[in-house]
Order: C-alpha cells, then sequence, then structure tokens
C-alpha cells in the first residue's frame, strides 16, 4: 500500500559523493536512507519547466519516494509505503 502525500512537503537531504540521498530529514525525524531506484521527468518546458530527479530510498523504517527539483534545488517527499 501507498500513502501519496498530498502538500509535497519540503524536507532535507544529506547526499553521498554521487549526490544521492543518503539521509532524511523532516519535522524533528531523521533516518538514513539507502537508492534503491532513481530517474528523471523532464517536461513542459515551453510552459513552466519541471525537472525532477526522483529517488525510492528505503532505510530502517521507512520506504518513501522522494524528488529533488531540478528548478530550485528543492528536496520533497512525495510518497510514503507502508
Amino acid at each position: 500500500m501507498t500513502r501519496l502525500l498530498g502538500r509535497l512537503p519540503r524536507i532535507e537531504v544529506d547526499c553521498d559523493a554521487l549526490g544521492r540521498p543518503s539521509r532524511l530529514r523532516w519535522e524533528g525525524w531523521s533516518e538514513p536512507v539507502e537508492v534503491c531506484n532513481q530517474w528523471r521527468v523532464e517536461e513542459a518546458w515551453w510552459r513552466h519547466p519541471i525537472q525532477r530527479d526522483y529517488y525510492k530510498v528505503a532505510g530502517p523504517r521507512l520506504l518513501a519516494l522522494v524528488y529533488r527539483d531540478g528548478v530550485d534545488g528543492t528536496w520533497h517527499l512525495e510518497r510514503v509505503y507502508d
């Protein structure tokens, strides 16, 4: 089961040497993670550009989908898997 988060909260992310998430921090909570999968989405450049690097990550208590917004550089939590 999965839960899509409606407001896509901003999170803080520590990255490894390759720029991939290695630790997520959000609302006082912190967890080390490993990347399971990654991909890039780029579209609608002629209107309002969307450029996102998505990462499915797993930690000791978490399986989630996060992305880095390539336009403004912020990180967001998009989905949490049960």
